[in-house]
């Protein structure tokens, strides 16, 4: 079960790791009944992933496919996405040698995801109501895109202490992952009323 002092600490280091604070993983529970809560952050990101799709669907789609369709399918991606990377992540770690480190790196990527998910929402809502050109509003998307990445090269060069190219792989692995799984739950997606 989810015990909220774990998780406001845990929030906390992710707001520190956001600061390139270096001494941030002591806010977290590196430890595996600390990795396993730390999956409840996907249940608090959740609310809005749903928001983040809907705001991003066309209209025209959801009334093709049907909403719940759309969300049942893009749900079993998230799902799948959350429990694949920190899988493909261990291995790599282990080929590091840094075994020992990888579920601290766990804990602070899941926990990260809350503050990226509510920086997603908050720009996508921005963009909704500001008067703004979409040539603007896509500078400042992939702005905040490279920031969230650098966040997470961040997370993974402190939690490992690996260095920066092992970072880098990981951030790239992930990127892969996540492009491919939102690749499949698009053709899944499109082909739920076929």
């Amino acid at each position: 079960m989810l015990n909220w002092h774990e998780a406001s600490r845990a929030l906390i280091g992710a707001r520190r790791l956001a600061r390139l604070d270096r001494a941030a993983m002591s806010w977290f529970e590196c430890t595996l009944p600390g990795a396993l809560h730390s999956f409840w952050a996907a249940a608090i990101c959740y609310p809005g992933f749903v928001a983040l799709l809907v705001l991003r669907l066309d209209p025209a789609h959801i009334q093709a496919l049907g909403l719940p369709r759309i969300l049942v399918v893009e749900t079993i991606g998230y799902v799948v996405g959350w429990t694949a990377y920190p899988l493909c992540a261990l291995p790599f770690c282990r080929w590091l040698t840094r075994e020992d480190k990888a579920l601290g790196f766990i804990v602070a990527y899941n926990w990260a995801q809350v503050l990226q998910t509510g920086l997603l929402l908050a720009l996508a809502l921005f963009s909704m109501v500001a008067p703004i050109s979409i040539t603007a509003a896509a500078y400042i998307e992939a702005f905040a895109y490279l920031a969230l990445l650098i966040y997470e090269w961040f997370i993974a060069s402190i939690a490992l202490e690996a260095g920066g190219l092992a970072a880098t792989a990981l951030v790239l692995l992930d990127v892969v992952l996540g492009a491919s799984l939102s690749q499949i739950t698009q053709l899944l997606a499109g082909q739920a009323t076929g």
